[in-house]
């Protein structure tokens, strides 16, 4: 991380590495250099991860842009007015939920520094919200066959796109994951590759290459010329529509426009996402008599409720079933 912290009372921008990433309200510039600073340690000390950081920076603003509003100062801030706050938030209850823990993260990191003597949003209740299904969108397995065989692969960026959707549906990996690969990533081991998927905390997670991902990423880094190139992303950007790669990786909101246009082109559910396929593929590994304990190894849960959430087996009602229905 880089030492260059930049501090402006008007605008005031937050930036590490010379990039801005953090805007710094100005309730928190007016109670003091030291809060201020304590405040920008929060987001660049504590949160190693980025989207997380992100994701807090913008739930924290949106919070202390709130009082700010209504003439609160920072040490002012009350468990009252957070509670008002959630009160009236709009989003619904996982937003509203997250948003809270931001607040709740960010106070608790300024009593620990002696900023302040208690955290006003330590007994602050979110509402209650109980997932038993997610709502990511899940490609049937019709469609994926679909979706991959409607990939033009006569040039690498076709290549480029299958390999990353094949390897996102056979290995159930978030894709952060698979984007943040390098090249020495896929590796082989014994007689077959495998993937490193860098996972959340700094964590690296193992699993051998399904066969036909295996097809695809082979084809993929022989057209690519990747072979040798250790150290640089695996899948990279193009430089506009050359169709010739960069040396730089693939971003999620370029993953997602990528897989928008694919699903366009190949007439399947266009409300694919990226986490489309994490969700596809253990739907898949769970109907073909795969157990949920193998599933949640493969996807790196720590939690087996949260692999259950991507079990949408049930999701399909089959239309005998529906005439059951009779009058």
């Amino acid at each position: 991380m880089s030492d260059s912290i930049v501090l402006k009372s008007n605008s005031s921008v937050l930036s590490s590495s010379g990039h801005p990433e953090i805007l710094l309200p100005a309730i928190v510039v007016e109670a003091g250099e030291s809060t201020a600073r304590r405040f920008m340690e929060f987001f660049l000390v504590s949160i190693r991860n980025k989207n997380t950081r992100m994701a807090y920076a913008q739930a924290v603003k949106q919070f202390l842009d709130w009082c700010e509003d209504r003439g609160l100062e920072f040490s002012g801030i009350s468990a009252l007015a957070i509670a008002a706050y959630i009160e009236r938030h709009p989003g619904s209850a996982p937003t509203i939920n997250q948003h809270l823990t931001a607040i709740r993260s960010m106070f608790g990191w300024m009593v620990t520094g002696g900023i302040l003597k208690d955290n006003p949003a330590a007994e602050v209740k979110g509402p209650k919200y109980r997932v038993k299904k997610g709502k990511t969108p899940v490609l049937t397995d019709e469609e994926m066959r679909e979706l991959l065989d409607s990939i033009d692969v006569s040039h690498v960026v076709g290549m480029r796109d299958r390999a990353l959707i094949a390897t996102m549906f056979f290995s159930f990996a978030r894709v952060s994951a698979v984007l943040g690969m390098k090249v020495e990533d896929y590796f082989p081991k014994g007689k077959r590759y495998w993937l490193r998927l860098h996972e959340k905390g700094g964590k690296y997670h193992e699993i051998p290459t399904h066969h036909k991902a295996e097809e695809y990423l082979d084809q993929y880094m022989d057209e690519a010329k990747l072979w040798n190139e250790k150290g640089t992303p695996l899948f990279r950007t193009t430089v506009g529509r050359t169709r010739k790669l960069t040396e730089r990786g693939l971003q999620r909101q370029e993953a997602w426009a990528m897989i928008k246009r694919r699903a366009l082109a190949a007439g399947v559910n266009t409300d694919a996402c990226n986490h489309t396929f994490r969700a596809s593929g253990i739907t898949n590994f769970l109907r073909n008599g795969g157990s949920r304990d193998n599933a949640q190894k493969i996807a790196a849960h720590e939690d087996s409720r949260t692999t259950a959430l991507y079990d949408r087996r049930e999701d399909t009602i089959s239309l005998d079933e529906i005439e059951r229905i009779r009058l």
